[in-house]
């Protein structure tokens, strides 16, 4: 689970790097590319947020993964100002990513 509470086993491009599938990436990359803004597939190998090495490049710069790095926490489910307004795009997308971050808050407090 990714810091945010998005679930990196159904992530593509977790997925292919798992598999070590570079095929898999290319296409991942040109389907996540826009005409503004292109991937390529050493751009989304992704082991997870909390790795050191293989991170998609916008994880990089993800503002909820420095705040998790800076606190030393699992993810956001740990934080004592949990849910805080840095979730709030991530729950706009993903609703199962806040079930799982309350249901890790909820047996915390």
């Amino acid at each position: 689970m990714a810091y945010c509470g998005l679930d990196c086993s159904k992530c593509p491009a977790y997925i292919a790097t798992q598999k070590n599938d570079m095929n898999e990436l290319k296409k991942v990359a040109k389907e996540w590319s826009k005409e503004n803004l292109q991937f390529k597939a050493q751009d989304i190998m992704c082991d997870g947020c909390s790795s050191e090495d293989r991170v998609f490049s916008w994880c990089k710069e993800c503002t909820i993964r420095a705040c998790c790095r800076e606190k030393r926490l699992e993810n956001c489910g740990f934080c004592e100002n949990y849910p805080c307004e840095l979730l709030d795009n991530v729950f706009s997308h993903d609703l199962s990513a806040k079930a799982r971050l309350d249901n890790i808050h909820g047996k915390l407090t």
